[in-house]
């Protein structure tokens, strides 16, 4: 909504092996902590049990930019329109280049 009030362009990004660079715990009292403040309270861990990344191949896909027109007061059906395009165009990302980390080759993004 902010990016459509202003006309800016967002710009499609996903980061390939992030995910498994460190090890989150994601379950639990932490977690239902975390929904009832709206901030996430985690314990992360990587190599050693430190939070110290572990070696990952980390592959960064950026997209083009997707210009925005400038909507003063969007409307939710305008914030739709472009959300879908976004989400369009990050799974295209996505496809393309999954390819460069065998982790993600057989893997499908869900949104």
């Amino acid at each position: 909504k902010l990016a459509l009030r202003n006309g800016a362009d967002v710009v499609p990004v996903y980061m390939f092996g992030n995910t498994t660079c460190l090890t989150a715990f994601t379950s639990g009292p932490l977690a239902s902590l975390s929904r009832r403040l709206g901030v996430s309270c985690t314990v992360f861990w990587g190599r050693w049990g430190l939070p110290v990344p572990r070696p990952t191949k980390l592959v960064y896909a950026r997209g083009r930019p997707i210009g925005l027109p400038h909507v003063p007061e969007p409307t939710d059906a305008d914030v739709d329109k472009w959300h879908r395009v976004y989400c369009e165009r990050l799974l295209e990302l996505f496809d393309n280049y999954k390819r460069f980390n065998p982790d993600y080759a057989a893997k499908t993004l869900q949104i």
